[in-house]
């Protein structure tokens, strides 16, 4: 083990001074041998490894942490290697190494193994594109020599248009991107987080001034190492107004800095800041999905539909995205309990079945075929694994039921409402009555699957019949300006609707809610709402799927 004495500046020596004068007048206390001190003397050198800082500057501030000693010391060139102005005495080993911090008022607290560090959640772009107070670099050592290596990774951004003055970025599962950071090295020497508090999920970048920041200028927003892959947003704030973008399928390491996915700045839509976000529900196919949708149909090979696939998935976390940002918005508040819980749902149910919900898109979108008869009843369901399926463009009516059976009876005015009460049994009477009408077609009950390829995705701000909006049933076309994928209307709220599948028990799936029903059990993928197929309910109606008679079973 080596004893080392650095060379103090002369605010130090001073100190050591006036110390060595009153231990002179305490028995207690033992004098300092300067003569010993001076031959054992050697400098310690500082070198910048990775991250932002690629040289230190004269003058640059760096605490140095030693067995209970706390000194800042100073970089006495301007150079990616420099000597240390300041000292610190002692004997470093691996169990009492030391440890160097930059910026020095970044340190917290050590003891000889770890060191804490904060990481702002406040920060603002300098002329260098970054704040130094969040650019925290560490180095430990049982030398003369400190080698520094940034703790963080961060995002790099570089806006060509004019006028933005601040970036709010966010993990939208939550993960911590700043907060008091504990770290320790790691097998190769690299410092690595150990552990985290007062974590904050969001940061905010401010522009120097009000000008805003620099157009065509390289900023860096400083993270800890976090993994985005299932999503980030980035609010862009510019004259007054907020543009959301969110990214996916990246990861921040530490020493790297990431630039966001398929952000175009001419597609950024402003807004009131104060306007609650919006999740996007349908999002139009883009021209990259356009292109692979049409390269999979010229030539549908395995490659080619993966690589679709992948496109298609990335859109969706997209989506996926948002809803966790609106359901992070929501928990803040802490006002709404139940959209909390509802989000949450619908959140978790598009993670869960994520591979399925893409292979249905992908089966809908390469369904080459078009609706023989706009203007009939039956809509194209598209991606269904019966060939040449269309589906009702609404629930069966009170009047078509009785058009099927005569002695059924219903309100008057009430012709244009869905049938309800209808057991299994006398709902699949109706399908099999419509099939020896009809030479070239067979009609039945939609499956789970396929009530779903023909509703699509809810629209989260769907207008329907649901929550006690209205006191009971309402006519099948009251709500028709939303429709499903296919087309066809009143799909969600109203009345539930039968399928053909079951559960384990051997109970029906219903699917839609109906008017007493929540949002959230409106939902196209929710499916584990079921009914005893021998009861009628008064709020369970049917629809109708029609194939040709060659494939009907």
């Amino acid at each position: 083990m080596k004893r080392i004495l650095k060379n103090f500046n002369l605010h130090f020596l001073s100190f050591l001074f006036l110390a060595a004068m009153n231990a002179c007048q305490n028995d207690d206390m033992v004098s300092i041998d300067t003569q010993e001190q001076e031959s054992n003397s050697e400098s310690i050198t500082v070198v910048i490894s990775d991250g932002l800082h690629s040289n230190w500057s004269e003058g640059d501030p760096i605490m140095l942490v030693h067995n209970g000693q706390t000194i800042i010391a100073e970089a006495q060139e301007s150079s990616n290697s420099s000597i240390l102005s300041g000292t610190i005495e002692g004997t470093f080993t691996d169990d009492n190494p030391l440890f160097g911090i930059y910026p020095a008022d970044n340190r917290v607290s050590s003891d000889d193994e770890s060191l804490t560090v904060t990481i702002p959640a406040t920060q603002t772009g300098n002329e260098n594109g970054y704040d130094e107070k969040s650019v925290v670099a560490v180095a430990r050592t049982t030398s003369n020599s400190l080698k520094f290596q940034t703790v963080c990774g961060g995002i790099k951004l570089n806006f060509q248009m004019s006028g933005v003055t601040g970036i709010e970025l966010e993990s939208v599962d939550g993960y911590a991107l700043s907060g008091t950071v504990g770290i320790k090295w790691d097998e190769q020497e690299k410092p690595a987080v150990d552990k985290i508090e007062n974590a904050h999920s969001i940061i905010t970048f401010s522009a120097p001034n009000e000008s805003g920041f620099i157009p065509g200028k390289d900023y860096y927003i400083s993270t800890l190492p976090c993994d985005v892959y299932r999503g980030y947003r980035l609010s862009i704030y510019k004259d007054g107004l907020v543009a959301h973008h969110f990214s996916v399928h990246q990861t921040i390491e530490r020493a790297g800095y990431i630039t966001p996915n398929d952000l175009v700045e001419s597609e950024l839509e402003f807004d009131d800041p104060d306007a609650p976000l919006v999740e996007e529900e349908r999002p139009e196919l883009d021209a990259t999905t356009t292109a692979l949708l049409r390269q999979y149909q010229q030539n549908p090979t395995e490659d080619n539909k993966q690589a679709l696939l992948n496109q298609m998935g990335l859109r969706y976390d997209k989506v996926v995205a948002r809803k966790k940002a609106k359901l992070r918005e929501l928990e803040r508040e802490a006002k709404t309990p139940d959209l909390v819980e509802e989000m949450q749902g619908i959140v978790d149910e598009m993670v869960e079945n994520r591979d399925i919900r893409l292979e249905q898109q992908f089966l809908r979108l390469i369904d080459p075929r078009n609706d023989d008869d706009p203007n009939d009843a039956w809509m194209v369901l598209r991606g269904a694994s019966a060939p040449n399926a269309y589906i009702g463009y609404a629930p069966v009516t009170n009047a078509e039921y009785a058009t099927f059976k005569t002695e059924f009876v219903y309100d008057a005015g009430k012709e244009n409402y869905p049938v309800v009460n209808i057991t299994i049994a006398e709902a699949t009477a109706y399908c099999d009555w419509l099939t020896a009408q009809d030479d070239t077609h067979a009609y039945r009950l939609p499956t789970d699957e396929e009530w779903i390829l023909a509703a699509g995705h809810m629209p989260k701000d769907v207008t329907m019949n649901s929550g006690h909006v209205e006191t009971g049933l309402t006519p099948v076309d009251a709500y028709n300006q939303t429709t499903g994928a296919c087309g066809g209307i009143d799909f969600w709220g109203n009345c539930w609707e039968w399928t053909s599948s079951t559960d384990a028990g051997g109970q029906y799936i219903i699917k839609g809610g109906s008017w007493d029903s929540k949002r959230d059990d409106c939902r196209s993928e929710k499916s584990d709402d079921v009914r005893t197929g021998t009861r009628g309910y008064a709020n369970v109606g049917f629809r109708v799927v029609r194939t040709n008679v060659s494939n009907a079973r």
